[in-house]
């Protein structure tokens, strides 16, 4: 009998039961009634910067991209064929991701979700490498990395990690280089693999109308007959935070300058939720940058900014940034107005009570649409999952967030931050 923990969010009229199995796998399942499609994600715990690590004191160290090239090569079966193609025989769509901390591997369907589901944890936990296979794989990736290098906006994106997080594995395209790819061989492959794509390191989220107990059942028989022995436990290599660079840039063929302004903050010590941390900082910077803010439209009318202006926020345990991007004709100085306004954030005429009430509820009626979307609440409640928090505890954080809190926050992240900016310039 399976233990199967239930916790209902009433404000929002979701449910979410929770299970572990006994070879670890963490389960969760979002039930949705009367929706037709349903959606499951397997994610791992293995990343592009934890290819560094320790296994009972012994070192390892491995080429950058070997995260994303597991991702790849797990869609090849041991008979050489593509996995999707057996998803798209059942009617269901299937894709994966890497990011910094996570592999993901997820499917949607409105047929046969419990033979999709099935395949999902068989194809995942039944890798197969050979070093004909990875050749084969290594130039299709080759590919993807030199479609990147055409690409302005990643080339900013990827120019202020290198700024912020020099001489470490964020300042390294998820992908790795076509140094580091040459390297990857298929013993370093089955290494990885074997060392976490354990149960024990992964997490499976299904959202849909399915039957609880009946699901759960179906993933314990499939893993049963997955059954594999769990690694010895890994300790991943501390991120190194070193001085940054403060400014730098490059040419390419845009019309236009791309700009970013980075901010690296401290590594997160606080007793605060990461997510009512994240939350916070979102309002502050729709305050101080959105486009209900005074500065925003100012900008936007003198024709200093346009529709590309946006801004990113990452807050993990390890490391943390925010981005604000833009397309502008005067790149160095919108970084000086930029910087300006965060350094006197706490003076700006659009921190008041009337303002931080609209944005609330833009953020409450975005969260509330997401709601309609099976792989919305998918992902996102992939995005947001960690041991503190769960994204359906978003409203409630609205809610009870308060502008000194706010403020709080905001003083907190940017008492400690370093500022740094890159742009692409026209040839």
């Amino acid at each position: 009998m399976i233990d199967i923990e239930k916790f209902s969010y009433a404000s929002v009229r979701e449910e979410v039961y929770h299970s572990r199995l006994t070879n670890g796998l963490e389960i969760y399942i979002i039930k949705k009634p009367l929706f037709t499609e349903k959606a499951t994600m397997l994610t791992v715990n293995f990343g592009s910067i934890d290819s560094n690590f320790t296994v009972r004191n012994r070192p390892y160290q491995y080429p950058e991209g070997i995260a994303h090239f597991l991702e790849h090569k797990l869609f090849e079966n041991e008979s050489g064929q593509d996995v999707s193609h057996y998803f798209t025989a059942l009617g269901a769509d299937v894709n994966a991701f890497t990011t910094f901390e996570k592999t993901s591997y997820f499917f949607s369907t409105s047929n046969n979700f419990t033979k999709c589901l099935t395949l999902l944890q068989e194809f995942v936990l039944t890798g197969n490498f050979t070093e004909e296979s990875v050749a084969k794989e290594r130039k299709i990736i080759a590919q993807e990395i030199d479609m990147y290098l055409d690409d302005p906006d990643y080339q900013s994106y990827i120019g202020i990690l290198q700024n912020l997080f020099p001489n470490s594995l964020l300042s390294s395209d998820i992908a790795g280089n076509q140094n580091s790819l040459e390297s990857i061989t298929a013993t370093d492959l089955q290494r990885n693999y074997k060392q976490f794509y354990h149960p024990s390191n992964m997490t499976l989220i299904i959202v849909g109308d399915v039957d609880i107990e009946e699901t759960y059942r179906s993933i314990e028989d499939c893993q049963e007959r997955l059954k594999q022995r769990r690694p010895a436990k890994a300790t991943i290599d501390k991120l190194p935070y070193s001085p940054i660079v403060k400014t730098n840039s490059m040419s390419m063929e845009i019309s236009t300058p791309k700009l970013v302004v980075g901010y690296r903050g401290k590594k997160f010590t606080n007793d605060i939720s990461i997510l009512r941390y994240k939350v916070g900082l979102r309002l502050l910077l729709s305050l101080l940058f959105g486009w209900t803010s005074k500065t925003y439209q100012t900008w936007y009318d003198q024709g200093k900014i346009d529709d590309s202006f946006d801004m990113e926020i990452e807050i993990q345990r390890d490391f943390s940034f925010l981005l604000i991007t833009l397309d502008t004709n005067e790149p160095i100085a919108m970084s000086s107005n930029i910087r300006k306004k965060i350094n006197n954030f706490t003076k700006s005429k659009d921190l008041t009570l009337k303002h931080l009430q609209l944005l609330k509820k833009e953020m409450f009626g975005d969260f509330v649409q997401s709601l309609d979307s099976i792989e919305q609440v998918m992902s996102q409640f992939n995005l947001f999952l960690n041991d503190q928090d769960s994204y359906f505890e978003i409203p409630q954080i609205i809610e009870t967030i308060t502008l000194d809190d706010i403020l709080a926050i905001g003083n907190d992240f940017f008492e400690g931050a370093e500022a740094s900016d890159f742009t692409v310039f026209p040839k």
